[in-house]
């Protein structure tokens, strides 16, 4: 009996060990794996607007991430997305955006064109932004899906794919932390050149963009009780 108790007790530790050992790798192979998407490459430090580009995604072209800061409180900054009139005034080559569906202040639908440079047509999609308040962290996030069915194509534009999201954290009273990150298919043909300065420019300048377009129209602000 003791010459089985030591056989049984030496294969509970040699499964112990072979246990620990595979928690280990699945833990260390995690950690690369989350480490890996995160390979972010700074391409512009500018006017307090950081812009990095990031290959890993479901789609061929590389996702982008804008950081910067706004002097604004957090209505400014949702009283401007939902106010798609303005749009154009902000969004980085949007030639118009209307509304297609709005249920609460935390949803809206709209369907937007951008401009594309001669010869290439303009592209279009649908796009549903949905707003999520954490008062703990005082975060926004406005997640943002671009909808394949909502809309049946045009054959005028090519549909683009994509999506992403807005993260807004309010710092103190009247400035906010924010990310602008999208991942997005612009569809069709699309030179490679063309590719790099959609990835690059659009974040940038609409970080640029709706800074100025926040600034000039604080005043008209509407007060969210969402985010209360």
């Amino acid at each position: 009996m003791p010459m089985m108790s030591l056989k049984t007790s030496s294969l509970n530790n040699t499964l112990f060990m072979k246990t620990i050992s595979y928690i280990t790798l699945i833990f260390l192979c995690t950690n690369f794996s989350l480490t890996a998407q995160e390979q972010w490459e700074l391409i512009k430090d500018k006017d307090g607007i950081q812009v990095y580009l990031e290959e890993e995604g479901i789609y061929a072209f590389k996702t982008f991430k804008g950081i910067t800061t706004i002097d604004a409180s957090i209505h400014d900054f949702v009283h401007t997305i939902f106010d798609l009139e303005r749009y154009p005034d902000w969004g980085h080559n949007v030639k118009s955006a209307a509304l297609l569906e709005r249920t609460s202040d935390t949803l809206q639908i709209y369907y937007s064109i951008a401009k594309a440079p001669f010869p290439y047509k303009n592209r279009d999609g649908v796009y549903r932004n949905k707003f999520s308040w954490n008062p703990d962290e005082k975060e926004l996030t406005v997640s943002i899906e671009v909808l394949d069915d909502y809309l049946a194509e045009n054959e005028q534009y090519i549909r683009v794919r994509g999506n992403g999201y807005w993260k807004v954290k309010v710092l103190a009273e009247d400035k906010l932390d924010v990310i602008f990150l999208m991942q997005v298919d612009p569809g069709g043909a699309v030179p490679s050149w063309l590719a790099n300065l959609f990835v690059e420019d659009t974040p940038f300048k609409t970080l640029t963009n709706i800074k100025k377009t926040i600034n000039q129209h604080k005043s008209k602000t509407t007060h969210y009780s969402f985010l209360d």
